[in-house]
C-alpha cells in the first residue's frame, strides 16, 4: 500500500482570517524498506574488513606501487626514498589481509591469539596510513591525491571495523569462558 499526502487547512490562532495548510502524512503499517540481515559469516572471506583489506592492497599493489617505482628512476635523491617505501609499504598491505584471516582462524582456538591478531592488524592500518601519505607527500605518483586520500580514508574505516570485530569476538570469547566454568 502506498504512502498518501493528506493537506488540510486549519485555523492558526492568532490569525483567524487567513488560513494556513498543515501537511499531515498518513503512514501504512506496510513499508517499502526492504531489510535484510547481514549474512552469516561462514569464512573469513565473508568478513566485510577483509573483502575492503584485500580492495586496498590491490589498489596499493596494482597502483600505487608502480607508479612509485616509475617516477623514481628520474631522480636519483628520490629513487632512495620511494624504494624504501616501497619495502616498508607492499609487505603491510599485502599482510593485511593474512593478519584478518589468521585472526578468524584463531578465534576458534584460543581467543588471546585472535585478539593479539586484530590489534598487530589495527597497527598495521595506521602505519600503511602513515606509508601512503609520505609516498602522498615525498614520491611524485602521478596518482590524484583524492584518491590517495580516499585510500587513507580506506584504511582508518578498516581499522575501525577491526575495533569493532575485536571488541565483538571479546564478548564471544568471554560468554565462551564464562560457559567453560
Amino acid at each position: 500500500m502506498k504512502r498518501t499526502k493528506r493537506i488540510r487547512t486549519a485555523r492558526v490562532s492568532g490569525n483567524k482570517d487567513k488560513n494556513c495548510k498543515l501537511n499531515h502524512m498518513a503512514y501504512s503499517r506496510s513499508y517499502n524498506y526492504s531489510y535484510s540481515p547481514k549474512k552469516p559469516v561462514k569464512s573469513f572471506q565473508d568478513l566485510e574488513v577483509y573483502q575492503k583489506s584485500l580492495e586496498a592492497s590491490v589498489f596499493v599493489a596494482k597502483i600505487l606501487v608502480p607508479a612509485m617505482g616509475a617516477k623514481g628512476k628520474k631522480k636519483k635523491a628520490g629513487q632512495a626514498a620511494s624504494e624504501l617505501l616501497i619495502q616498508a609499504l607492499l609487505p603491510s598491505a599485502l599482510g593485511l589481509p593474512h593478519s584478518i584471516a589468521e585472526a578468524h582462524s584463531l578465534r576458534f582456538g584460543s581467543g588471546l591469539e585472535c585478539l593479539a591478531r586484530l590489534e598487530k592488524a589495527m597497527t598495521t592500518c595506521n602505519k600503511l596510513v602513515a606509508y601512503i601519505e609520505q609516498a602522498r607527500d615525498i614520491s611524485e605518483t602521478g596518482i590524484e591525491w583524492e584518491k590517495l586520500d580516499e585510500l587513507i580514508k580506506k584504511y582508518f574505516y578498516i581499522r575501525r571495523k577491526v575495533l569493532n570485530l575485536q571488541r565483538s569476538w571479546k564478548k564471544f570469547i568471554d560468554l565462551k569462558k564464562s560457559e567453560e566454568n
